[in-house]
């Protein structure tokens, strides 16, 4: 995270380049259509819907400060400033229930995913402990998928190198990795290897702003 802190600033990060793929919201419409029998709204849904943390109490909603708050396709997200920063800049979280259904945003291939984890938590030290599964689209753009729960993704029958279709069911969203709340975050990257102007070590990527259908 320290790499990331100094480096949030680089203009690279904040050139409004958006994604050259269009994208479906990758949760459903509605909580009913995602079998969750409510015929609530989204944003009702999470107003109403209690995270048990430890010993802690809270809804989705609690604890976000109003301006990391916005709203996306009825779907109350947020911005965090700890992690949506540098490469993951334009990543969002959709503050939806863990086991809610989580669809593929466009056509594509899986390219990698980890299912494994069941631990959560609400410092970065849990960062390598997330369930995530990245699909490759049209134009080199990949789609990630983060805080799963555990086994969504097996459950399945998902395997690296199947090809899924857009609004297909790939998981299910669960508190895995660094988190304090249910949500899915959801980021669209795009490999930028061949860019001397990017300062990340290693392997070399950024976020791009999301364009839906």
């Amino acid at each position: 995270m320290e790499e990331l802190q100094l480096i949030a600033q680089h203009s690279l990060w904040h050139d409004g380049e958006k994604s050259r793929g269009q994208y479906l919201c990758p949760i459903p419409a509605t909580p009913w259509k995602a079998g969750l029998w409510s015929l609530r709204s989204w944003k009702s849904l999470a107003a109403r819907h209690i995270v048990v943390f430890g010993d802690k109490r809270y809804t989705i909603l609690e604890g976000i400060l109003e301006g990391e708050l916005h709203e996306c396709h009825g779907i109350w997200c947020a911005k965090s400033p700890r992690s949506h920063i540098g490469p993951y800049l334009h990543a969002i979280d959709f503050l939806v229930p863990d086991g809610t259904p989580v669809l593929a945003a466009q056509n594509g291939r899986v390219e990698r995913f980890h299912d494994e984890n069941n631990v959560y938590g609400d410092s970065s030290d849990f960062r390598d402990k997330v369930n995530f599964i990245d699909i490759i689209h049209a134009y080199g753009e990949v789609t990630e998928y983060c805080h799963l729960a555990k086994g969504s993704v097996h459950a399945l029958g998902i395997k690296v190198g199947d090809y899924v279709t857009c609004g297909q069911v790939i998981a299910k969203v669960g508190m895995t990795g660094w988190t304090d709340r249910d949500h899915l975050h959801f980021i669209v990257l795009r490999d930028d290897e061949g860019n001397p102007d990017n300062p990340l070590e290693g392997v070399k990527f950024k976020s791009l702003g999301i364009r839906f259908l």
